[in-house]
């Protein structure tokens, strides 16, 4: 109680009536409920950014003080009593979107210098054998010293949901036992670890935490940041522990498929087909660019991104990157008609959605038309924080007309739903088929 009435003293002092003064509900401490939401998203964009920005660290560690000044002031800006004003707080957001693009854009930097630019590649699905080690996560470094601490032991490596785009980079296909790609989206982890007969690392963002005593825990292994209790812990870069345990288990031979998937479509790589998608652009030969991406979640909702990429009309490409591509990689789209273009772009993992917008920059430069009017559809799936600093990165470059669904995020609620569809045309996501619908003719009017 004693506490509790302290805090509250708190309030008072920035609310004449406490807790809940104006609509707020306990905790916010006189900032009305639009405000406290407007930090609730604040806080999930920090989140995002500051696994970017993790990831980065272990790359470039002096890049990123532009990015912490962001980060410090914006935990400041959320403490309870200092700023209640409406218009800062959209600005504060737009801060935290422009470090989300320096982030992403240092870090992809980061990830082409030292393991090269990715290139298109086929990448088995489902089909493994022999020792073997599943990694699931981001942390393309720690995927690079596990490939040198496993060569030559007679251990195959496979990725697992956004690990996948690691087969585009030339520095890990140098790496014979670097084999191909299991599962699909981090929320399959909980079957798909049951299955595979081997170990397996989760070395960054999404885990499914697993029940005490599941089948699998004693195989699995954390890294970093990354903590699950009963797991076992990599510490300090030091392998032997996973590698030992690999080899004494059986082999993995129960992932038969044939099936492939593709890879490797780098912002820089897709540049050097500059000349080829203008000549087919300006002949009709590709008509919109459909940017479905975004961070995937459990549920049939997912499907509208399925349903959407299927219906796309044969002169679309699709870009895509993070997790949501897993509800329609599987497809093969082809190729733009009289073309070599494929019409399946994937840019690579979540923090390459800055692809997108340098494609979209220099096509805009090349055409001599604004960003905004551009035959660009995005169209992005909503699950946690990443994809929060994401939206914020486009709405801070000024990107218009984009589709968020399955659902809106619990923290935004009607009046602020309001101001991002007026001031940034945000849309809700509703039939895959209307939808399209009114983007074709949004873009073709």
């Amino acid at each position: 109680m004693e506490n509790l009435n302290m805090f509250c003293y708190q309030c008072e002092m920035s609310a004449p009536n406490g807790c809940g003064s104006n609509g707020a509900s306990v905790g916010t401490c006189g900032k009305d409920d639009n405000k406290a939401r407007l930090q609730d998203i604040m806080v999930f964009g920090l989140k995002g950014l500051s696994a970017y920005r993790e990831h980065l660290n272990e790359l470039a560690p002096t890049a990123t003080k532009e990015i912490d000044d962001v980060v410090n002031e914006t935990l400041y800006f959320t403490l309870t009593n200092v700023n209640f004003n409406f218009d800062e707080h959209i600005a504060q957001l737009m801060k935290i979107g422009d470090a989300g693009v320096k982030a992403m854009d240092l870090l992809s930097e980061a990830h082409t210098s030292k393991f090269g630019i990715p290139t298109p590649v086929s990448v088995t699905q489902n089909k493994a054998e022999g020792k073997a080690i599943l990694v699931s996560g981001h942390n393309l470094d720690m995927l690079g010293k596990l490939l040198e601490a496993t060569k030559d032991k007679n251990i195959n490596i496979y990725t697992h949901s956004e690990m996948l785009p690691a087969h585009g980079y030339p520095e890990f296909r140098k790496y014979s036992h670097l084999k191909g790609n299991i599962g699909k989206a981090w929320f399959d982890q909980a079957k798909l670890f049951k299955e595979f007969k081997g170990t397996i690392v989760v070395n960054t963002n999404c885990i499914v935490p697993p029940k005490a005593n599941c089948e699998y825990l004693d195989r699995l292994y954390t890294y970093k940041i990354v903590g699950v209790e009963g797991a076992k812990k990599i510490e300090n870069n030091n392998f032997n522990e996973l590698i030992a345990q690999t080899l004494s288990l059986p082999d993995v031979d129960n992932f038969n498929s044939d099936d492939t998937l593709t890879t490797g479509h780098h912002y820089k790589t897709i540049f050097t087909l500059a000349p080829q998608i203008l000549e087919a652009i300006n002949s009709g030969k590709i008509s919109q660019f459909f940017v479905i991406a975004g961070c995937d979640a459990p549920g049939k909702g997912g499907e509208y991104y399925r349903e959407m990429a299927e219906n796309l009309p044969n002169d679309c490409v699709i870009i895509t990157s993070s997790c949501g591509k897993f509800r329609f990689n599987d497809i093969d789209f082809g190729v733009v008609e009289g073309t070599e273009i494929p019409r399946y772009l994937d840019l690579g993992q979540c923090n390459d959605s800055n692809g997108a917008v340098h494609i979209a920059m220099a096509v805009s430069a090349a055409l001599n038309v604004p960003i905004n009017d551009l035959p660009v559809s995005i169209v992005l799936s909503w699950m946690e924080q990443k994809a929060v600093i994401i939206l914020l990165a486009l709405f801070s470059l000024g990107i218009k007309g984009i589709y968020l669904g399955p659902k809106p995020p619990q923290f935004v609620n009607e009046d602020i739903f309001n101001f991002l569809s007026e001031t940034f045309d945000l849309h809700l996501t509703g039939d895959a088929k209307e939808d399209l619908k009114d983007l074709l003719i949004k873009k073709s009017s």
